[in-house]
């Protein structure tokens, strides 16, 4: 069987090294490149402009100190699906972002890779 994230290109946002690691070795364990892992708003914003080509990423909403709201407009305003991820309530996104599947910290792998591989097909229906 395939992977949803075969040959795709996922963009991880996350400023905690250990978990943007994890996150990317377990991607690539499916299939995926990942691009990044970028730990900043403004190096998100640079990668977002600079990629020929991503497929998804992963956002954590705090990054630093600095909500990634921007982060999440520009990867709206390119049709590019995402998830955040955070330890905020889900309340504190869903008025701003109530398409997007926030993965509450701690969270387990298989939660995220649900939610990426739902948004993921969505856009892909509506491109096809």
């Amino acid at each position: 069987m395939t992977s949803p994230f075969s040959d795709r290109r996922i963009l991880v946002v996350e400023d905690e090294f250990a978990v943007a690691a994890s996150l990317g070795d377990v991607l690539e364990i499916l299939g995926a490149a990942v691009v990044g892992p970028v730990p900043s708003v403004e190096k998100a914003l640079r990668t977002i402009e600079s990629e020929s080509r991503i497929d998804a990423a992963i956002v954590d909403v705090n990054l630093g100190g600095e909500m990634a709201h921007a982060v999440a407009d520009r990867l709206l305003a390119r049709n590019i699906p995402f998830v955040f991820t955070s330890g905020y309530d889900d309340g504190v996104l869903r008025n701003r972002y109530p398409q997007i599947k926030n993965c509450q910290k701690p969270y387990a792998f298989a939660e995220i890779e649900g939610a990426l591989a739902s948004a993921m097909a969505r856009a892909d229906r509506k491109t096809a």
